[in-house]
């Protein structure tokens, strides 16, 4: 819930990193720089919109999204549409959401729905959440400005690690024996090279009678 509480309320600069401020500390919900001193890109895409009430008292969040400020000041943003629980705009309560919004593809806007997501209205406007769709997991975070109805959040997939090395090794697989083989390769260490060498070439002759259909010779005694 939202409250009178002395902390000020969050501005769209503070969300969305459109501030002079000199500060080079980042958080969890930034990106690092491209440039030594540049500052910090945020996490996620923008979204901004407006909570109004309807004659039921359902709260909806409606409004614009995009990948970058410069895409909204593009007017390249596309629209999304929440329902939420009942409630004052002036003092939204926390609760589930459910909406969609318009992603663009090569043939065209597509419908994408999202049910379940979480809204958790906190002190001196802030906003956090999450929830899920067909791209995955993701985490919102943002303000609301109780006096203008305004609801600004940066909205970031929660994507896995794909740096895993592992993924191709099958753990359920029988660990091999090698203790056989090695105690084979000890023996041979104490042999001759000469009477390894023979022994090998005696091998080779006899896979390759077998492999024409030759009867194996006999083996000669050693001396």
């Amino acid at each position: 819930m939202a409250s009178d509480d002395d902390e000020p309320v969050k501005k769209v600069a503070d969300i969305f990193g459109d501030d002079d401020d000199d500060d080079d500390s980042s958080s969890d919900d930034e990106e690092p720089g491209g440039e030594a001193g540049a500052p910090s890109k945020p996490k996620g895409v923008p979204m901004k919109g407006e909570v109004a009430a309807n004659d039921e008292g359902r709260l909806f969040w409606t409004g614009t999204w995009a990948d970058t400020e410069e895409e909204f000041a593009a007017g390249k943003a596309k629209k999304f549409k929440y329902g939420g629980p009942v409630g004052d705009p002036s003092d939204p309560p926390s609760g589930s959401w459910n909406g969609y919004f318009f992603n663009p593809g090569e043939e065209g806007d597509a419908k994408v729905k999202e049910k379940g997501v979480q809204l958790k209205f906190g002190p001196g406007g802030a906003v956090s959440g999450g929830g899920e769709n067909e791209f995955g997991e993701f985490s919102l975070k943002g303000a609301y400005d109780a006096a203008t109805k305004q609801l600004v959040c940066r909205k970031a997939y929660l994507y896995a690690n794909d740096d895993d090395d592992d993924d191709d090794i099958d753990s359920d697989a029988p660990e091999e024996n090698y203790g056989d083989e090695l105690a084979a390769l000890n023996d041979e260490a104490e042999i001759p090279v000469e009477e390894l060498m023979r022994r090998y070439k005696a091998m080779e002759e006899a896979e390759a009678a077998e492999a024409a259909g030759e009867p194996a010779k006999k083996k000669a005694r050693a001396e």
